[in-house]
Order: structure tokens, then sequence, then C-alpha cells
């Protein structure tokens, strides 16, 4: 089983884990593109990115996780926590982190819940995805082999542009373009639908800020954008110009249908 196989084997089977607290969690991160987007070729992600909201970060209840987690073979670990899960024929752990919004503690800003003495990594922009959600089942073969069918809740595609616009200001990651480009190229029904539900989010707050950042990053043709996004379509067989221009001419579309 190659890596990202692993990885989607143990989204569905922590979801399933986590099935009781399901109200409360919200896949973001990596494999977003692919569940919104299934067979475009997205080429997935290596790790499970989960937001836990403000109701499942109560210390009785985030115990509950934690024991359901190591109890179904999740290794924990602390300073921010994450979890580990060994897949059979798979060449590395798949990370499993755990992550909050910066505000889910009542209106105060913060870099980590603490829970139980335990630090959870709070992130800039997560708390988007606790407003802007959908249901999705996810099929397919957990770690054991056994195939399974989930439900859960998923970022959707408007927020997740503005969460990974964060995510681009804050690291250096090129998949973080990838995954933004992406999202613009295969949104349907139209880039100006896209628009039409990005322009009340990001009229203030949070949203604005992200709506900064990403004009900021795909400004130009060799923008860091554009060039990231196009490095990592390249390195998985595709075309670099032309996901290059793609990817800029997109993200053109896009703000210039929010200043309509």
């Amino acid at each position: 089983m190659n890596q990202q196989a692993a990885a989607r084997a143990v989204l569905i089977e922590v979801i399933n884990v986590l099935g009781a607290f399901k109200e409360d969690i919200v896949i973001v991160g990596g494999w977003v593109p692919d569940l919104i987007y299934p067979d475009k070729n997205h080429i997935g992600s290596l790790d499970v990115d989960l937001a836990i909201g403000p109701q499942a970060l109560g210390e009785n209840v985030y115990s509950s996780i934690l024991k359901r987690l190591c109890d179904s073979d999740y290794q924990h670990k602390t300073g921010p926590t994450h979890f580990l899960r060994q897949v059979p024929d798979a060449q590395e752990f798949v990370k499993v982190d755990l992550i909050s919004g910066q505000y889910v503690t009542g209106g105060a800003k913060t870099r980590a819940i603490v829970v139980n003495e335990i630090e959870i990594n709070s992130l800039r922009g997560v708390d988007l995805a606790f407003e802007h959600s959908a249901e999705i089942t996810i099929e397919g073969k957990m770690p054991n082999g056994a195939e399974n069918a989930v439900t859960a809740k998923i970022v959707t595609p408007e927020a997740f542009l503005l969460i990974k616009a964060f995510a681009l200001d804050e690291r250096s990651k090129a998949k973080d373009a990838y995954d933004i480009a992406f999202i613009l190229d295969n949104y349907q029904p139209s880039i100006g639908m896209l628009a039409a539900k990005l322009k009340p989010i990001v009229s203030e707050g949070l949203g604005a800020n992200a709506l900064e950042i990403l004009q900021n990053k795909f400004n130009t043709l060799d923008s860091v954008g554009p060039v990231d996004a196009a490095l990592v379509n390249e390195e998985n067989g595709g075309n670099r110009e032309q996901a290059q221009q793609a990817a800029f001419q997109n993200a053109q579309a896009l703000f210039e249908a929010i200043d309509r």
C-alpha cells in the first residue's frame, strides 16, 4: 500500500473511531480537494488533519477522544499533540493532526489549546471550518483491509481556499498552492458562483485577511502561488507551463468576480 492510500485508509478509520463526536469534527487539510472532487486526479495527502470544535475540547470529551484513538492502535505524541498509525505495507506511519481554531475559547486569540495538560495546535483560519462545512460520505478500505463507508463533516471549498491562504502565508509548502489551484480548476458550476459564495465571508475579519493573502500570493504569473502549484503538478506528471497559466488565470478570474 502506498503512503497516500495508507493515509486515506487512516482517514476512514479515524472518522469511524471518532464517530460519536462527528458533529464537532471537520475534515480540513490536504484530503479536502480529493474528497470534494473525486476522480479528478488530485494527488491526495500523506497525513490526516481534523479540526476539533469547541464542544469537543472539554476535558471529559477530549479524554474520550484520546482513549478511543489509543485503544485503536494510534500512538499518541505530544508537543503539540498528534497521533501516529501504522498501516500494513506502508513505508511510514500516517500522522493524524487534531487542530483547533484560534478563537474557539470564547473570543480570545490563542496559538494553542491546553486540555488535561495536553497542547493542541490552533491555526489561523481554521475557525472558518466550523462555520462553513458540509456532510460527506467516504468509502474505501481501512488499514485492516475491510471496506467501510463513513459520514463526516468537511470544510466547504470556499472556506478551504481561505484556510489554505493562511497556510501559504505561514509556511513554505508547495502543495498548499497546488490545493488552491486544484479547487479553482475544478469548482462547479463556475468560478463566478465560487466568488458569490466567498463574498460574504471575505467582507470582514478572517475572510478579508485571507483574501488579501490570496491576492498577494497569486498576484502575477510568476508569484509563488502559480509557481508552486505548477511545480507540484509537474512532479506528478503534469505540464508545468499550462498548470502555472491555469493557476494564475483562474485566480485572477476569481478576484475579478469578487470585485464585481
